[in-house]
């Protein structure tokens, strides 16, 4: 049965068998055990984009419709937060894409998982957006929101950016955490690493004139 098959399969991906539980899954299948449970499909999909099969996840995903097994909230969480770990931030995108096109909606852990993949990938004017568009679709960004934002823009040399999010932050009355101390320290550096650069670029002006 399905509880069977979840044993089974939890044995195998943990070990890290894949080809074995690959195998397993294409018996149930084979056998026309059709009511497999998001549990199931998220555990597979889990372990492919840890090593990053991500055709074979996208296969299971499909696999999911076929068999008329929503994917839930947790399903993309699964995808998009291991896509993001690996910086594959194209197909974090892709995946929320058809996310949006099922009329499913993204919550704040999705948000923060392709923001971050977005700004540690460079597309900083994209990680801007989502950011934007995730606060006009009501969901208020949180502490992880903020950081997030503050560090790529802090690392991406866009100090007044950084500033701009830490001072929205503290507007909204967003409690720091120890987190936000780090990131703050980088920044403090960078700002006074900029100042300098400023002050010598101007003193070397003044001699040449």
């Amino acid at each position: 049965d399905v509880d069977m098959m979840n044993t089974f399969l939890s044995i195998y991906l943990s070990r890290g068998d894949l080809s074995l539980a690959c195998k397993l899954f294409e018996i149930f299948n084979e056998m026309g055990v059709t009511d497999l449970t998001s549990y199931t499909y998220n555990s597979m999909m889990s372990s492919f984009v840890k090593k990053g099969y991500f055709k074979t996840a996208r296969g299971v995903l499909g696999q999911m419709g076929e068999n008329f097994c929503a994917a839930d909230i947790a399903t993309y969480n699964v995808i998009i937060q291991g896509l993001g770990k690996m910086g594959r931030a194209d197909l974090a995108s892709a995946v929320l894409d058809r996310l949006t096109k099922q009329g499913g909606y993204l919550d704040i852990v999705m948000y923060n998982t392709l923001i971050n993949a977005l700004g540690k990938a460079n597309r900083l004017d994209e990680a801007t957006r989502l950011f934007d568009h995730m606060k006009s679709n009501g969901i208020n960004p949180d502490v992880v929101s903020y950081n997030t934002m503050i560090e790529v823009n802090s690392k991406a040399g866009r100090l007044k950016e950084a500033y701009k999010y830490l001072k929205v932050m503290l507007d909204a009355n967003c409690l720091p955490n120890h987190v936000t101390d780090t990131i703050l320290d980088y920044l403090g550096k960078e700002m006074e690493k900029f100042r300098f650069q400023k002050a010598s670029f101007v003193r070397k002006k003044e001699e040449t004139k």
